[in-house]
């Protein structure tokens, strides 16, 4: 399943990140905080262009990895050089989610440069495949790390244990009922 795409660690960067219900603030009902979360990220990824990375790769999952994507896509008008490249962790991944979300990932599937499977069909350990397969092609993830137990704490302790670069962009008042 793996496309024999010619990486470059030193430019290549992944993003890890909660779903939408594991962000810590509900999306919908406070857009605020999605703006900001999205303005974070743009940030966190012209900080990387600046730092000459050049590919992103993006685990498609709902929430962050989408917005993450979505973003690359969007910076791709002000830097035609970006790539970004969809590891997904089994082919049909997307096809029992909301619209919403089913019609963000065709978005992004369509905007990518390369695709990546790990498998064929759902696999138990198939999305820590995935995880591991784009901190090994990274050195540097930028992640939504809220410190929930899950695949993006998993993913960034693997990336911290290869000395992978952190750059968490979460912030501890992202919700209404938590703000100073």
């Amino acid at each position: 399943m793996l496309v024999d795409i010619p990486y470059d660690p030193a430019h290549t960067c992944c993003f890890s990140g909660s779903r939408p219900e594991k962000l810590g603030f509900d999306w919908q009902r406070e857009p605020y905080f999605l703006d900001v979360l999205r303005t974070d990220l743009r940030a966190a990824i012209r900080h990387a262009v600046d730092l000459e990375y050049r590919r992103f790769i993006t685990g498609m999952s709902r929430g962050f990895d989408l917005w993450a994507a979505e973003e690359v896509i969007n910076l791709q008008r002000e830097f035609p050089h970006l790539e970004l490249i969809c590891a997904l962790p089994f082919h049909g991944m997307s096809s029992h989610w909301e619209p919403y979300w089913r019609e963000m990932f065709t978005r992004a599937h369509e905007g990518a440069d390369y695709e990546v499977y790990l498998s064929d069909r759902f696999l138990p350990g198939c999305y820590h495949a995935r995880d591991n397969y784009m901190v090994q092609q990274s050195s540097r993830v930028i992640c939504w790390n809220n410190g929930t137990s899950g695949g993006t704490a998993y993913t960034c302790q693997y990336a911290e244990r290869r000395g992978v670069t952190l750059d968490n962009i979460h912030r501890p008042y992202y919700s209404l009922s938590s703000m100073p």
